[in-house]
């Protein structure tokens, strides 16, 4: 079954051509432990819980088991300290819009936020269905927090990617690091890897469009190759988009990871449901995923066994012209090409011209090599 909960990660290089010298220079890192990230290996699939929970920590565990039947390869959330993340005045100001969730924003974020207690459950829950947990960690406050629960790796949101505190934070831990450029430009992206760079090489670089949702005109996949060939680092894809086709599309340009949000109905309030999968539409994309990546194969231009199974059947061969009666000398004029189900290529009829026939042969005979002396 393609992307069931039984996977093994053990396939062939299937970046294309036009990135195979790029790819085949990044080393793969563990964002998880026995779970390699890089272009030698499977595509690593998120599925981006985000705020799509709405606060209901019930709601984020049945999230968390549909994204485990639906092939997800990992889940993500995201922590944040209230008080470190928002200044006191834009707590204060009112929110009206009809995915808020309180009067004024700070209470809506603070409906939206899960305790570390209720990370600490879902974190179990995500154990449980055999796919790791991790998160976006906002602030310092919180990176201190997901510490104590041994999360594996860290997510930096683009936003935070000039956030200097909170990437040496991050970066002291020791941890990979997926950063994430939805709003960021070359500057920007150079110097937060340099700062990691700093302290480790475990980092994977997300192609973002922080929009919601994405246009597709605005998606702009060939930054995928540009990455990679500028940084020499795993290079993924946080997507935003509507549908699942950017996401496969950026598999089949050299992605290592895919980030998607998730949802268990698009309906729902909150400002991410619409342009987030539900589970069947998940499902569907990791197949396609991993079917892509099937058929991207080792970059080896060959005949299949699929093919030539009826490559002889279908390919043209050396056919007699006219008669030939037995003890004739075979000339070129005596030979033609046509379909014939078997025989000698034309481009080898050499082996054929100037040897005596060992048969008649008629009109339109295949001429095989033990036909002639």
């Amino acid at each position: 079954m393609i992307g069931g909960r039984n996977r093994t990660y053990d396939r062939p290089d299937t970046a294309t051509e036009s990135f195979a010298c790029t790819m085949r220079s990044s080393p793969a890192i563990e964002l998880f432990p026995g779970r390699p990230v890089g272009p030698e290996h499977p595509v690593l699939v998120v599925a981006e819980m985000g705020q799509n929970h709405n606060g209901s920590v019930a709601l984020a565990c049945q999230m968390i088991e549909a994204a485990a039947a639906a092939g997800a390869d990992a889940v993500k959330f995201c922590k944040r300290d209230l008080e470190h993340d928002l200044a006191a005045p834009l707590r204060r100001r009112p929110y009206r819009s009809p995915h808020s969730f309180g009067a004024t924003y700070g209470e809506h974020r603070a409906r939206l936020e899960l305790s570390i207690e209720e990370h600490r459950l879902l974190q179990q829950v995500a154990l449980g269905w055999e796919v790791p947990y991790f998160a976006t960690a906002c602030d310092p406050p919180s990176v201190q927090q997901l510490e104590e629960l041994g999360v594996p790796c860290y997510k930096v949101a683009s936003r935070d990617l000039t956030n200097d505190p909170l990437l040496h934070e991050l970066a002291r831990t020791g941890k990979p690091l997926v950063l994430s450029t939805g709003m960021d430009g070359p500057q920007q992206i150079a110097r937060a890897v340099e700062l990691v760079l700093g302290y480790h090489d475990q980092v994977v670089l997300l192609h973002c469009t922080s929009a919601y949702p994405t246009p597709f005109a605005e998606a702009d996949l060939r930054v995928l190759g540009w990455m990679q060939q500028e940084f020499r680092l795993p290079v993924g894809l946080s997507d935003h988009t509507l549908g699942s086709c950017v996401a496969v599309a950026a598999v089949a340009l050299g992605a290592v990871m895919v980030e998607k949000h998730f949802t268990l109905d698009r309906r729902l309030r909150g400002r991410d449901h619409a342009c987030s999968l539900e589970p069947q539409a998940f499902a569907r994309m990791v197949e396609d995923i991993r079917r892509v990546e099937l058929a991207l194969g080792q970059g080896e231009k060959r005949v299949p066994p699929s093919v030539e199974s009826g490559r002889w059947r279908l390919q043209r061969s050396v056919v007699a012209r006219c008669p030939i009666p037995a003890g004739t000398r075979v000339q070129e004029h005596m030979l033609c090409v046509k379909t014939a189900g078997q025989g000698v290529p034309w481009s080898e009829r050499h082996r054929l011209l100037g040897r005596t026939a060992r048969r008649n042969i008629g009109p339109d005979e295949p001429i095989l090599t033990q036909d002639v002396l």
